[in-house]
């Protein structure tokens, strides 16, 4: 520990002066300067709280006061007598009480054209009042620890906001349930979806408002769009994969305006309606999709590639290299026994193999609005695979080596992959991307 304590002391002392030093040095002196710097660096990783106090001056030197806050609270959670990092703590927590305040000055001061604007400050000053008692609860956390490791009193306010924000909690919740009620007037799924956020956001504020939680409920369920997925283009293996990966998981950002019809639901409608016997499968996409009450429709296509297994070998790699291949020991004129290290040529020679394959996969998609058959999303995700293995073995001495041969003759040739294993390796992580994309179109 006194080592840490020691570099952290040489860290701040450079960081208090500040200085740019030139100076001309000879190349002997400046590789042990460079592993002296090295040392400080990797010493300083291990020094606890210093990452977070080095946050915490970058967020005060980008202004970003309550981030500075946080950080230098754990640097100083982690490592209470680093006096620097309680005076900056001061420095960031006034500011930032002083902008919050600014800012709930402002709110409360602007008037807007309509009364409804006048009302869209509250879910501002929600957040201000909620910075501030996080701000004092940080504060009020750190006190004690800084009394008892320094002696030093924290002499910072942290007032209590907490009727303020009692105050500001249902005029906000009241400003967004009113936002709700104007967005369910209009049908349109989009107007849907914004009523149903805004009543969500008034349940967030206060919950169980008024009746947020029924009228939420009914315009998600009118904002919902419903998705067929078609059966993709590609190789079957792989395109069955991917599509079943779309059916089964769809992610929790995509889950609340849409809902995607799976196999089961597929094979129901499809025996529900007798449309097997009569020629209809999955592929007579628009007359499932009318029957699912599918909105859109997902297409795609996927491309495989794969690059087989290549190997190269080089051979006859010649290796040498001076060691101590023995010692002698002699007695010089004083009588004096001495040991002589005796030093010769050592060889050694290596084959070198390298071993290569790869795969790749392009899915290209597009969702069509079953209403007017026009393309509303677009897109393409791509993912790769590589396979790379590499190794030597030798004859002759092994201090001959390099050091890079030395590493590689530990190692083994190991079995390339086919491209089925490499492809479906592929297709496992563009399912997860697709599906992020997927969600994207119908989160935002």
């Amino acid at each position: 520990m006194k080592i840490f304590s020691s570099v952290y002391s040489l860290i701040n002392i450079f960081e208090r002066d500040s200085l740019i030093f030139k100076v001309t040095f000879s190349m002997k002196f400046r590789y042990p300067i460079i592993c002296f710097s090295l040392l400080l660096v990797s010493c300083a990783l291990f020094i606890p709280g210093y990452s977070d106090y080095s946050s915490a001056k970058k967020s005060l030197k980008n202004n970003e006061y309550d981030s500075a806050v946080f950080y230098v609270s754990r640097s100083l959670n982690a490592k209470p007598n680093n006096k620097k990092a309680v005076r900056l703590l001061e420095i960031a927590y006034s500011q930032a009480v002083t902008l919050h305040k600014q800012t709930i000055k402002r709110l409360n001061t602007q008037t807007g054209t309509r009364s409804n604007e006048d009302k869209a400050k509250w879910p501002q000053l929600v957040h201000e009042y909620e910075a501030l008692i996080k701000l004092g609860s940080t504060i009020d956390g750190l006190r004690p620890v800084l009394m008892r490791t320094m002696n030093y009193n924290l002499v910072l306010t942290a007032d209590d906001y907490s009727v303020e924000l009692a105050e500001a909690k249902p005029n906000a919740a009241d400003y967004h349930y009113t936002k709700g009620m104007d967005f369910r007037e209009d049908l349109i799924k989009q107007s849907q979806k914004q009523a149903a956020i805004n009543f969500k956001l008034a349940l967030k504020y206060v919950p169980g408002y008024m009746n947020a939680q029924e009228l939420y409920e009914e315009t998600k369920a009118a904002a919902t769009f419903t998705l067929l997925i078609m059966p993709f283009d590609g190789p079957d293996n792989i395109t069955g994969f991917i599509r079943d990966q779309m059916m089964m998981n769809q992610s929790n950002a995509s889950k609340e305006f849409l809902r995607i019809v799976n196999r089961d639901q597929l094979e129901t409608i499809l025996n529900e309606f007798a449309l097997v016997q009569s020629g209809i499968t999955e592929n007579n996409y628009m007359e499932v999709g009318e029957l699912s009450g599918a909105d859109h429709i997902l297409s795609a296509t996927i491309v495989t590639t794969h690059s087989p297994v290549q190997k190269i070998t080089d051979s006859n790699i010649k290796q040498q290299r001076e060691v101590v291949i023995s010692t002698e020991e002699v007695v010089d004129s004083a009588g004096v026994t001495q040991t002589i290290k005796i030093k010769g040529t050592v060889k050694a020679t290596v084959q070198h193999f390298k071993k290569r394959a790869g795969a790749s996969l392009t899915l290209s998609y597009k969702i069509t609005d079953l209403n007017d058959n026009q393309i509303i999303y677009r897109g393409t995700v791509n993912g790769k695979e590589n396979f790379f293995n590499e190794w030597a073995t030798y004859k002759g001495d092994k201090r001959a080596l390099s050091s890079n041969f030395k590493r590689l003759v530990n190692n083994k040739e190991r079995f390339a992959p086919d491209a089925e294993t490499l492809i479906l390796k592929i297709a496992k992580s563009i399912s997860i991307k697709f599906q992020r994309k997927v969600a994207n179109h119908y989160s935002n």
